[in-house]
Parts: structure tokens; sequence; C-alpha cells
């Protein structure tokens, strides 16, 4: 399984991958034009890895990620968050 991600914004130009294989999985993610950074995990089984591997996917997703398409470059508003003090 392999997912490629991207937050672009007018404060955040942002990827993140992640490829899992057997019972490991890979997340390379940086600021887009970089090399960006590279961390692994591994699992005791290919099923947890799949597992938390789709729990970081829709994690990212929440947090305003796309699937990114190189045909299709989108640029998303910031939306600021209110605080209530």
């Amino acid at each position: 399984m392999e997912k490629s991600l991207v937050c672009i914004t007018a404060y955040s130009n942002k990827f993140w991958k992640i490829k899992a294989q057997g019972n490991i999985f890979i997340v390379l993610y940086g600021k887009i034009g970089s090399q960006g950074s590279l961390n692994t995990k591994e699992f005791s089984s290919e099923e947890v890895c799949i597992k938390e591997a789709r729990k970081l996917i829709e994690s990212k997703l929440k947090k305003g990620y796309w699937e990114s398409d190189q045909e299709k470059v989108r640029i998303r508003p910031y939306k600021r968050k209110n605080r209530e003090k």
C-alpha cells in the first residue's frame, strides 16, 4: 500500500507519503521541494502495519491534507480555528 498526500495553503506547502510493505511502513514528509525526513516503523504483523498506516492516513486527511495528483494541484485557503478564551 502506498499513499501520497499534500497540504498546500497560504501558510503551508507540505507533502506526506507512506509505503507499507510487509510488517514495516516508511513515512517520508516535509516541505515540498525539500528532500524531506524519513521515518520507519516495524510491527508484529502485516495486518497491524496496514491498520496503523490507515490510521495515519485518516489523521492527515482530517488535518487538511489531500491525495496528490500531479495534474490537479489545488490551493486551499488557510482556515484559522476559533479559540475561546
